[in-house]
Order: structure tokens, then sequence, then C-alpha cells
């Protein structure tokens, strides 16, 4: 792992800061500016009225603008779950507004999938990028959905191209979730860490934030007394190198509480296929040939037919972004 100039005295300084109760006056690092990712978050010990402000008017908005989908789900006997920011702000830290993110992303069960587009379409949501078909096939595990300017991106896996995973997701993920509000649930602390872990694995640069969603999620196993859940499913993965990587990193610059245990369980684990992360970050085709290395039956047919229609129309709808 690289992206060390990531973990910057900033970063380094707020995950300490929030380890110890995030108490106002008590952040001694450096000053962030208004550019820095953690921005949001430390602008209030820092007086920064401005930003704070911004922040939490975006995170108001944005709020406004889903919770009329949510609560038709919610009547519906439907849930969605929030992965990432869109569940970690308003759980983790000290206040929304102080976890930025670009847009919210829910992971759905897949049995509901339809009624689930269904009911953001009837709630006047638009249908973006790849389509339908290709996202109702399981060839890709995204649809992106969009009203006035805020984007829910809708999963059913946490790889974009679920058939490149090398292991499985766990088997108790939708078990034991936290409601957040009416149609809205959170994952088990010990899986909410695991999928954001196998995001970051994924993404070429890693963003400041990621480090405190790490710290505050692990603070959260350690007091639900759960890190043994989490060393069975992250293992079950087969990526559980890599996974002990980026957390030995956050304990050791972060001081994010890792049981050595956990990390000795996942760094033993060699499945042999971990190097499909670094293929995944790497060139625009890879992602396209791995998927089409490992799907099988209709769905290879489908992925070939889609592989046909991009050389004959030279675009590159399906790439991850």
């Amino acid at each position: 792992m690289k992206n060390i100039e990531h973990r910057d005295a900033i970063t380094v300084a707020a995950c300490q800061w929030l380890l110890s109760g995030g108490l106002t006056g008590a952040y001694s690092g450096p000053d962030p500016g208004p550019a820095h990712d953690l921005s949001p978050l430390l602008a209030k010990e820092m007086g920064r009225k401005d930003i704070s402000l911004s922040a939490a008017g975006a995170w108001f908005r944005q709020e406004q603008i889903v919770r009329p989908v949510l609560e038709r789900l919610s009547e519906a006997g439907i849930e969605v779950w929030a992965i990432k920011g869109f569940d970690l702000a308003r759980s983790v830290y000290p206040f929304p507004g102080g976890r930025p993110m670009c847009d919210a992303d829910v992971f759905l069960d897949d049995d509901n999938r339809q009624k689930i587009l269904s009911i953001f379409t009837q709630s006047g949501w638009s249908r973006g990028s790849p389509g339908d078909g290709i996202f109702n096939s399981g060839i890709v595990s995204e649809m992106k959905m969009y009203k006035h300017d805020v984007m829910v991106e809708l999963h059913t896996h946490i790889f974009y191209f679920p058939a490149t995973f090398p292991g499985r997701l766990p088997i108790d993920l939708f078990d034991k979730g936290r409601l957040l509000e009416p149609g809205l649930m959170g994952f088990a602390w010990h899986n909410a860490l695991l999928m954001v872990l196998l995001h970051m694995l994924t993404n070429v640069r890693i963003r400041p934030v990621w480090w405190v969603d790490i710290c505050m999620l692990c603070m959260k196993i350690s007091k639900a007394g759960t890190w043994a859940e989490f060393a069975r499913n992250a293992f079950e993965t087969k990526l559980g190198n890599s996974i002990a990587t980026l957390l030995g990193t956050a304990s050791v610059e972060l001081e994010a509480p890792v049981p050595g245990s956990v990390l000795e369980v996942l760094r033993v684990t060699d499945s042999g296929r971990e190097d499909i992360i670094e293929k995944l970050k790497s060139g625009r085709k890879v992602p396209t040939l791995l998927n089409l290395r490992y799907l099988t039956g209709w769905k290879r047919i489908s992925w070939l037919y889609a592989l046909f229609w991009l050389v004959l129309t030279g675009q590159h709808p399906l790439r991850r972004k």
C-alpha cells in the first residue's frame, strides 16, 4: 500500500482527537484550511463558521431530497442499507456535516432490486448509467439515481464488477442492522468496516476522511466486542493480506484500536487472488477483461454483447468510475 501522502499531520491529529472523545477545543493539529478533505470536520475547532454552515446546509439539503423516497420504501416494507459516508456521517461522526460526501451510497438486497428501482422512479428520480439491462443482469453492481443535483448510488455488491470479487461477502451482511431512519438501515459495525475497507482497496487514491472512517469504526467494533465476526468475514473475502495492510497502517500510524490477533489471522491468508485488486486499479480494459474471465453462462453472453456494443459505438460507459 502506498498513499502515505494522505496520512498527513491533519489526518493523524483528527483521528487521535476523535478517538479520545472529540471534545470541543481538544484538537491540537494543524489548521486544515478550506481545501482539505477534513475541513468540514474541523471547521468548528478552527472557528470557521462559513465552512461549518456550508457543510451543514449541504447535508440538510441532501437529506431532505432523499428522505421522501426512504419514507416510500418504508411504507412498502422495504429497506435499503446505507454504506460509507451516508451511514457514518450520522452514526460515528460528531455531527453529520462533518463527514463530507459527494453522493449517497446505499446497498440493496438483490431480491428487492426491481421494487426499489420502481419506487425511486415513481418518486421523481431519474436513472443514470450504466443502464437497466447491465445492472439488472448483475454484470455491474451499481445504478446511479438523480434528483435535482443529488445523486444516490444503488449497489448490489461492493465491487463494481461483482464477478471479479475473489471471495464472498459476509453471510450475516443483512443481520443485526442498525435503524438509521424509516426505510434506511446501517450494517452491523464489523460489516460496516469491512465494506469501507473493500471500497478503499479498489481506489488508487485514498481520501483522508476514509482513514477517519476506519478509526471510528474500529472503536465501535471494540465497544461492541465483534472483532471475531469481523475477522471471520474479512477472511472469507480472500483479501485478508490487503485488508490487514490497511488496518495495520491505521493501528500504527493513527492509533486505531485494532487487535493484533486479527491482523495475524488475516496476514496468514494467501488466496493467490489478491493481485486482482492491483489489476482493477490499472488500465482501462483490465476490469472488463477480468469480469469476462470470471463470468459464466448467460451472464458471459450478455457481457460479450455489451463489449460488442462498446466497440461498435466507440464508447466506454461500463468503465468503473
